[in-house]
């Protein structure tokens, strides 16, 4: 089997080195066991953090018929927020619009795809927050590194024989009662987004955290779906206002052709327009290649949707 690592943001096959299928499949075997977990064809599939932060994804046969297939992500160095500025990363304004934003206790999402920069980015921000603030910081698994004094750390866990799961949005919860200024999510991708929108409008306010979406403006309907698939009796128009109430504003991240992971918009959210069931949203950043200009002001689209079907209009705010 070929082994690939990724390098400037490209992946490129590792010359003269392969694996044998049966010390592939040992070394993810040993591996689980290590942390207590097994992989067979009967759990064929496992997501494992390594004592060092380092996450391996392995899918096991049967599921990968032509050999097990292993993917570690090892997290090298975290960075700075001046740090991104300098790589290219962020710009100056969008640094200094997101610093002023958790000053302000502005509660942020930050969107993207797999490996975009979601994760290094919120952890670049979360340092900006005061000291003398309680952080609680839920993930699944523990990834972030946070060097606030007072960050809390918690990780949901999967059920195995003898232990009930604990979930993103059981911790959330739990949360609440351990005095939060402010809650951190590492990413919601479940119907623990309603937990995390009940949190940030009742008091947590200056809260992050991040989701998959392929722009800002999906990236605030996926959370207003994931919030719905917590409770089928959910109204569409009052989740979609609890969530332009609780997430001010929206940062999307994208690893680029040419390797380097980018901001490339920064939207603030305006408000939930109930007799237009539309969410209306300001793009305060949106980055164009070799424009001189990158900065957008005063742009207000209007969202509508209503079942199967959703539009844009776009107005001057």
């Amino acid at each position: 089997r070929g082994v690939f690592v990724e390098r400037n943001g490209s992946m490129q096959l590792v010359d003269g080195v392969t694996m044998l299928r049966n010390h592939l499949n040992a070394a993810i075997e040993q591996i689980a066991r290590v942390l207590g977990r097994d992989i067979t064809e009967q759990d064929p599939l496992q997501d494992l953090r390594l004592p060092n932060g380092s996450r391996v994804a392995a899918v096991y046969q049967p599921c990968s018929p032509n050999g097990a297939t292993v993917t570690i992500r090892k997290f090298n160095r975290w960075f700075t927020t001046d740090e991104l500025v300098q790589i290219g990363t962020l710009s100056e304004s969008v640094r200094d619009s997101l610093v002023s934003a958790i000053l302000d206790r502005r509660n942020v999402l930050i969107s993207g795809g797999t490996g975009s920069g979601k994760s290094t980015l919120l952890n670049a921000i979360v340092a900006h927050v005061p000291k003398a603030e309680r952080l609680i910081v839920i993930e699944k698994p523990l990834e972030l590194q946070i060097e606030h004094a007072n960050a809390v750390r918690w990780e949901a866990i999967d059920e195995l024989p003898g232990r009930r799961a604990v979930t993103v949005a059981h911790l959330v919860t739990a949360a609440l009662r351990h005095r939060p200024d402010r809650i951190i999510v590492g990413e919601v991708r479940d119907h623990s987004a309603y937990d995390m929108l009940q949190a940030m409008n009742t008091g947590h306010s200056g809260s992050m955290t991040t989701t998959h979406a392929d722009s800002a403006l999906l990236a605030l309907n996926r959370i207003a779906d994931l919030a719905l698939s917590a409770h089928s009796n959910l109204d569409h128009g009052f989740v979609r206002s609890q969530t332009a109430d609780a997430l001010h504003y929206v940062v999307q991240v994208c690893r680029q052709r040419d390797g380097i992971r980018r901001v490339t918009e920064l939207m603030k959210v305006c408000r939930y327009d109930t007799t237009r069931h539309a969410l209306d949203v300001e793009h305060i950043y949106r980055y164009e290649p070799g424009s001189s200009d990158e900065v957008y002001r005063g742009d207000r689209f209007a969202q509508t949707s209503s079942a199967g079907s959703s539009s844009q209009r776009l107005s001057k705010a």
